[in-house]
C-alpha cells in the first residue's frame, strides 16, 4: 500500500494559510459543549506536595493558567465520552517508528536516573499498554494529508472512520494525543493544505475531549524543500496558541547535543542502537531519548494539573 501522495508543488502560501487558520478556528469553541461537572472523580485539585520529587528536575516551562484551565475542560469532556485517563495516542512519522519511540517502557529497557518521579506515570500507561500498542496514526511517511484522509483508512480495523486520525481515537479512547508531525509535509505537501489538515486534526481531537501534546520538530537541514521548516513548524506554535495546548519546543533542547541530536541525514532524531532509553546521560546524547525525558514530563505536568491520581 503507499503510504503517502507525494505533492511536487511546494509553495508556502502564507496569506491564504492565516485566513484559512483564522476562518476554521473562530467558532470551534463556541460550537463545542463541554460539560461543567462531568466525571468530577477523575478530576481533583492540583497538590504542591505532587510535584517534590520533581523539583528542579523538570526543564519544561510551566504551563500557562489558559492552557490549565483548557486542558481540564477538554479532559472532562473526554471522561464524558468514554476517553480512559492512561491511554495516549501517538500521531507521527518515522521519527516514532525509527527511535521506537517510548517503546523501551513497556518492557523495563530503561533508567530514570534522577527523574524517579516518572515511575508512576510510567506504571499507569503500562496497565493501559500505552507504551507498545501499534498506532494507526503513526506510520513511516506520515504526513496530515493521509492522517485526514479517508483512503488510508484499513476498513478491517475501522470499518466506520472517518480518516485514520479517527481511528486512532476509536480503538484506543486516548485523553491526549502526542504530535510530532510535518518532517515529510515539509517536502511533499503545499503550505495551504498542510495548515488546513492541521486544523482539521485539531478541531477534531478537542471535539473528542482529546489532549493535544505538540512537539516542533527539528531538523539539521537549511536547503532545497528543508528552507520552509521554519514556515511549517510556525504552524505548530500558532496550533498550540489557538487551541491553548501544550507545547514543547525541541529544536531548543536538542541544539546543544552532538549532531544537533539527529542522524546523519540530517532529520531524523538520533538514538541509541541497543534503543536503551537512559535519562542518566543519554538525553544528552540522543535527540530521540531528550524527546521521551520532556515528553514524559510533559504528562506529569498535565497529570498533576488534571488530578489524574498515581496506580
Amino acid at each position: 500500500m503507499t503510504y503517502f501522495t507525494m505533492y511536487r508543488n511546494h509553495a508556502a502560501r502564507l496569506l491564504l494559510g492565516a485566513v484559512l487558520l483564522a476562518t476554521t478556528t473562530a467558532s470551534l469553541f463556541s460550537s463545542t459543549t463541554i460539560p461543567a461537572a462531568t466525571a468530577a472523580s477523575h478530576l481533583q485539585q492540583s497538590s504542591e506536595s505532587n510535584s517534590l520529587d520533581a523539583q528542579g528536575l523538570i526543564t519544561l516551562p510551566p504551563l500557562s493558567p489558559a492552557v490549565i484551565e483548557n486542558a481540564r475542560r477538554v479532559y472532562r469532556s473526554g471522561i464524558a465520552q468514554g476517553n480512559d485517563p492512561d491511554s495516549f495516542i501517538l500521531i507521527g512519522d518515522s521519527n516514532n517508528v525509527n527511535p521506537r519511540f517510548l517503546q523501551s517502557f513497556s518492557y523495563g529497557n530503561y533508567e530514570l536516573g534522577a527523574h524517579s518521579y516518572l515511575q508512576p506515570l510510567i506504571d499507569a500507561y503500562n496497565e493501559t499498554g500505552a507504551f507498545d500498542a501499534d498506532y494507526p496514526s503513526t506510520e513511516s511517511g506520515m504526513t496530515l494529508n493521509m492522517l485526514m484522509d479517508p483512503v488510508f483508512v484499513n476498513p478491517a480495523l475501522c470499518p466506520q472512520a472517518e480518516h485514520v486520525l479517527d481511528c486512532a481515537v476509536q480503538l484506543y479512547k486516548p485523553s491526549v494525543a502526542i504530535i510530532y508531525m510535518g518532517t515529510y509535509d515539509t517536502c511533499n505537501t503545499p503550505f495551504d493544505v498542510y495548515l488546513e489538515n492541521f486544523n482539521t486534526a485539531m478541531q477534531f481531537l478537542v471535539a473528542h475531549g482529546v489532549i493535544a501534546l505538540l512537539t516542533t520538530y527539528t531538523v539539521a537541514l537549511d536547503e532545497g524543500c528543508w528552507a520552509s521548516t521554519p514556515a511549517y513548524t510556525s504552524v505548530i506554535r500558532d496550533m498550540a496558541s489557538t487551541y491553548q495546548m501544550p507545547l514543547i519546543e525541541l529544536p531548543d533542547y536538542v541544539e546543544s547535543l552532538p549532531d544537533h541530536g539527529m542522524e546523519p541525514d540530517g532529520w531524523h532524531l538520533s538514538y541509541p542502537a541497543d534503543f536503551h532509553t537512559s535519562f542518566a546521560g543519554g538525553e544528552m546524547l540522543y535527540g530521540n531519548t531528550q524527546r521521551e525525558l520532556l515528553t514524559l514530563q510533559m504528562l506529569y505536568l498535565l497529570r498533576r494539573e488534571l488530578g489524574i491520581a498515581a496506580p
